[in-house]
C-alpha cells in the first residue's frame, strides 16, 4: 500500500516545479522551495490532525485528506468493525452459556491445574458454600475432604466420588470431574440425598415384599407337603386344607394392595368429568358395617356426621381410604376402646377425621407412617395382620383428591388421622344439615385389614 496516491504525487511534484519556476524568475529559488516545503508541512499537519481526531473514534468513517492514509484508515476501520462483531457475538454466546450455567440446579466450579477456583455458578453457593472471597482459593482446601483431594489430583479411576456434605448433616453429594482443557477442569456437584433414599426405599420394598410373601408361602408349602402323604385320613386332610385359607387370603390381600398402590401412583389425577358426588355418611356406614364383621374386640364406634356436604371424587378410592383409616383405628385400639369418626363443615370446606384411643405413635415415626411396609410396632403388627400398605394407599388416594393425610398422636393417649377438603371439592346434599350420633354395635369376629 502506497502512502500517496498517483494524483497526490503529481500534485506534490507540480508544487515543487512551480516553486522552482517562481524562484528562478524572481531570483529567490531558496525562498520559493521553502514556501513549497512549508505548504507541504501545513498539509501534512492537517492530515495528521485529522488522523488523530479519527483515531479517538476509529469506528466512524475517516476523512483524512490523504489517499494512502485514507485507505489504511478505511481498512483498519472495517477490521475493527469485524472484530467488534466477533467479540459481540462471543460475549452474547458467553452470556447465554453463563445463563445456562446459572440455571443449573447442580454446582459447577471451574478450576485450574492446581485446583484453584476460577469461576463457579450460583448453585455452588448453596451446595458447596462458595462465595466471592473464595475466588482463587483451592477447592480441596475449602472442602477439606480427602476424597475431594484425590479427585482433584486425578487419583479416582472413574472421576466420580460421593461424600457426606461438610456443611449439611445427612446430605450426600456426588462430585464429578470433567476435563475441559489441557489445564482446566470442571467440577460438577449434585445433591443425591433424595436419590439415595429412593434407592434405599426400593431395596426395602423388594425385601419387604419378599418377606411378606415368604411367610404365608412357607405355610402353604408345609401343608401341601403334609397333604401329599398317602396315609393321611380324610378328616386330617380336610383340617389341613382349611388351614390353607388364611395364608392364601393374606397373599391375595398383599397382591391386591400392591396392584392398587401401583395404579394410584401411575395413574394421572382424575379429571372433573370422572368425579361423582359421594355421600360421606353413607360411605362411612358401609365401611363400619364391613369392619364390624371382622373383629372380636368389643369396640365402640361413634359416627358424628355433622355436615350434609358430599365429596366430588372416585368412590372406590375414597372407600378404600376410609376403610383403611377405620380398620387401623380398630386394630390399634384396646378392647372396648372408643373410635370417633367425624365429618363436619370447616372454614368453607369440610373435615374428615378418625380418632382412636389406642397406644399412640412416638413423634419420630409420624413422618414415615405412609411409607410402604413401615410399621411402628413390628412384632405387634404381625399379630394384628394387614399388609403394611394401608396408609400408603390412603396417602395416594387423598393426593389424587387434592388433599393430604394429617396425623396427630400422643403415646398412650391415641391418634387422630384427618384430612380437609376445599369448597370446590364439595357439593351440598340437602338444605338441612345432618347430625347423627349413632354408635355402632359392639364389633365381633377377627380383623384382617390392610
Amino acid at each position: 500500500m502506497r502512502l500517496y496516491t498517483h494524483k497526490e504525487a503529481l500534485a506534490g511534484g507540480g508544487l515543487v516545479v512551480l516553486a522552482i519556476i517562481i524562484g528562478a524568475a524572481g531570483n529567490a529559488l531558496g525562498w520559493a522551495l521553502f514556501g513549497a516545503a512549508l505548504l507541504g508541512l501545513v498539509h501534512q499537519h492537517r492530515v495528521l490532525a485529522n488522523f488523530a481526531r479519527w483515531a479517538r473514534q476509529p469506528l466512524r468513517r475517516p476523512h483524512l485528506g490523504n489517499g494512502g492514509l485514507q485507505q489504511a484508515a478505511d481498512s483498519l476501520r472495517w477490521s475493527l468493525l469485524r472484530s467488534r462483531r466477533r467479540v459481540g457475538n462471543a460475549l452474547r454466546y458467553l452470556v447465554r452459556i453463563r445463563g445456562v450455567t446459572e440455571a443449573l440446579p447442580d454446582a459447577a466450579v471451574l478450576i485450574d491445574g492446581d485446583g484453584d477456583i476460577e469461576a463457579f455458578n450460583q448453585a455452588s453457593g448453596s451446595l458447596l458454600h462458595l462465595s466471592r472471597q473464595d475466588m482463587g482459593g483451592n477447592l480441596g482446601a475449602l472442602l477439606r475432604h480427602p476424597e475431594v483431594v484425590s479427585l482433584l489430583k486425578q487419583r479416582v479411576p472413574d472421576a466420580t466420588i460421593e461424600i457426606g456434605s461438610p456443611f449439611a448433616e445427612g446430605q450426600r453429594l456426588e462430585l464429578r470431574r470433567v476435563n475441559v482443557a489441557a489445564d482446566r477442569d470442571l467440577i460438577l456437584a449434585r445433591d443425591v440425598t433424595h436419590l439415595n433414599r429412593l434407592l434405599s426405599m426400593r431395596q426395602d420394598f423388594v425385601a419387604n415384599v419378599s418377606h411378606e410373601l415368604r411367610t404365608p408361602l412357607t405355610v402353604v408349602v408345609g401343608y401341601l407337603e403334609a397333604i401329599e402323604e398317602e396315609s393321611m385320613d380324610e378328616a386330617t386332610l380336610r383340617h389341613l386344607v382349611g388351614k390353607l385359607a388364611s395364608p392364601t387370603r393374606r397373599m391375595r390381600a398383599l397382591v391386591d394392595d400392591l396392584l392398587m398402590l401401583t395404579r394410584l401412583e401411575s395413574s394421572p389425577n382424575p379429571k372433573p368429568e370422572d368425579l361423582t358426588p359421594i355421600d360421606v355418611k353413607e360411605l362411612v356406614d358401609r365401611v363400619v358395617d364391613e369392619v364390624a364383621g371382622l373383629t372380636t374386640k368389643q369396640h365402640r364406634i361413634e359416627r358424628r356426621m355433622r355436615s350434609d356436604l358430599r365429596v366430588l371424587g372416585i368412590e372406590k378410592e375414597l372407600h378404600s381410604a376410609c376403610s383403611n383409616l377405620i380398620t387401623n383405628a380398630v386394630k390399634y385400639s384396646p378392647q372396648g376402646g372408643s373410635i370417633d369418626i367425624t365429618w363436619s363443615s370447616n372454614g368453607g370446606g369440610a373435615l374428615f377425621e378418625v380418632r382412636d384411643q389406642g397406644m399412640g405413635i412416638p413423634p419420630e415415626h409420624l413422618s414415615r407412617l405412609t411409607e410402604r411396609f413401615y410399621r411402628v410396632d413390628l412384632a405387634g403388627s404381625r399379630v394384628r395382620g394387614g399388609t403394611g400398605l394401608g396408609l400408603a394407599i390412603v396417602k395416594h388416594v387423598l393426593k389424587r383428591h387434592n388433599t393430604q393425610l394429617q396425623v396427630e398422636s400422643e403415646v398412650g393417649e391415641g391418634s387422630r388421622f384427618y384430612c380437609r377438603f376445599n369448597s370446590d371439592q364439595l357439593q351440598p346434599h340437602s338444605p338441612a344439615p345432618i347430625e347423627v350420633e349413632n354408635p355402632a354395635p359392639a364389633l365381633r369376629r377377627d380383623a384382617t385389614a390392610s
